[in-house]
């Protein structure tokens, strides 16, 4: 006898409405493994037609009755037995939810969909959905209603078995760690959108010029200086690009150069059309564009959640500075002697007063590891300073007026400037470098 019971359920529901068999699975999309909703639907309607059929047989008329009332919101799995019983047709009533076009839309957009991504040359991709609120929020009164605790909605059906159709048919991979776009579908409209994914490129970069900076720097007049992310421009044009951005390990000061081992850097390149690029070729594109001032080593792709560790270690990577400073009254041996005991040091300062205009004002500290100094000639010193990243080196030589302690200037007694500031080597964290065979590879020589 029909109960309170699974099918139980499913039938109170179909008493309520009609519902296609994809739509009735759906509300018990929890229960059983490895089968679809159309056919959890197909199987609960043929159990309760049989068990109606039971009833019949054993005289009860009221089944007859109620059967007869319910076959058309059934459906199709009900119309032999109706013909049987009545002598007539059975006029299946339309599903209450999808309107018997669901499994239509499905195969549609499968076809179509995966043509569209093949246009973009996408062979990893996820599914996006939009659905009217009006059907999400009837499906869940429904749920709610009847008691139904495994269903699910008619939104995450669609991105699922569009997913699986155009994975197993047309031979693309469904990716929800790193897909190339989103196949954005609009149920019941049947209309499509691509969203492609950014594409990361793993690398490092040189400067090898002055007066250039990292990042693109806008003013009424035009760009203020010229930057790393104008000399990566040509890479759209290859990739067929919106955009570019650059995610560096930390940042040089304009006036500096890059030197050495280069500063790793993730190149972000918006909605490429080229998905597998020619790494070398955009090498030498960035060196041409930028007359050599510019040049980058690419290593491989990237994900995006990479982005954010190269951000995250800026602080604990130590850095190699090669600093031209003057001191006040020229430089004495000794001079040089005590400067070297800076070796070992923890530099307390206070945000620099030249960029107090966009850095929050506070103290910080950064470990000195290391200084050599030699004399060059009179007041000029090159030293060679390996610090934990994001030590001011220009406020370690002059003090900042006492912002920065210790400092060149404190520790000589007499005034002491930075005149030229080079990065020759920026530590990288072991998880971000590519392969050792890559690693290996010369990187470009320095002009």
């Amino acid at each position: 006898m029909l109960g309170t019971d699974l099918i139980g359920k499913a039938l109170e529901v179909l008493k309520a409405r009609p519902l296609c068999d994809r739509c009735l699975g759906r509300l018990f999309a929890g229960l059983g493994y490895g089968w679809s909703n159309l056919e959890r639907g197909a199987a609960l309607k043929k159990v309760i037609v049989m068990s109606y059929h039971e009833r019949i047989r054993e005289g009860d008329e009221g089944a007859l009755r109620e059967f007869g009332e319910v076959a058309g919101n059934i459906g199709a799995h009900a119309s032999s037995l109706y013909r049987l019983l009545f002598d007539n047709e059975l006029e299946v009533r339309e599903c209450s939810l999808c309107g018997g076009r669901l499994d239509g839309f499905i195969e549609e957009v499968a076809v179509r969909g995966s043509k569209l991504l093949s246009l973009y040359n996408i062979s990893r991709f996820v599914v996006g959905v939009r659905v009217p609120r009006g059907l999400l929020e009837l499906e869940e009164s429904i749920a709610l209603q009847h008691g139904l605790r495994y269903w699910e909605s008619i939104r995450s059906e669609i991105r699922r078995e569009v997913g699986k159709a155009i994975q197993s048919r047309f031979g693309l991979k469904v990716d929800f760690e790193d897909p190339e776009a989103m196949l954005v579908v609009s149920y019941p409209d049947l209309s499509l959108e691509v969203v492609i994914s950014s594409l990361y490129i793993r690398g490092r970069y040189w400067k090898v010029g002055r007066m250039i900076s990292q990042a693109y720097w806008p003013t009424v007049g035009g760009a203020r200086y010229y930057s790393i992310e104008q000399a990566l421009y040509g890479i759209l044009e290859v990739l067929g690009g919106e955009s570019v951005v650059l995610h560096a390990s930390g940042r040089e000061d304009v006036d500096a150069r890059m030197l050495g081992s280069g500063r790793p850097v993730i190149v972000e390149v918006k909605a490429p059309r080229v998905r597998r690029p020619d790494l070398g070729l955009l090498e030498r594109v960035v060196r041409e564009s930028s007359g050599g001032l510019v040049m980058v080593k690419l290593e491989g792709l990237a994900r995006r959640r990479d982005v954010k560790a190269y951000k995250e270690e800026v602080a604990v990577r130590s850095k190699v500075y090669r600093a031209l400073v003057a001191v006040d009254g020229g430089v004495s041996p000794e001079d040089l002697r005590m400067l070297e005991l800076l070796n070992g040091v923890t530099v307390l300062q206070r945000t620099p007063k030249r960029v107090l205009h966009r850095r929050r004002d506070m103290v910080r500290s950064r470990k000195l590891y290391e200084v050599k100094c030699r004399l060059i000639a009179g007041p000029l010193v090159e030293c060679l300073i390996r610090a934990s990243g994001g030590l001011y080196v220009k406020e370690l030589v002059n003090g900042d007026d006492g912002r920065t302690k210790p400092s060149f200037t404190e520790v000589l007694g007499r005034r002491a400037e930075c005149l030229e500031l080079d990065v020759l080597y920026v530590e990288e964290h072991p998880a971000l470098q590519p392969p050792t065979q890559q690693s290996q590879e010369s990187r470009p020589q320095q002009g």
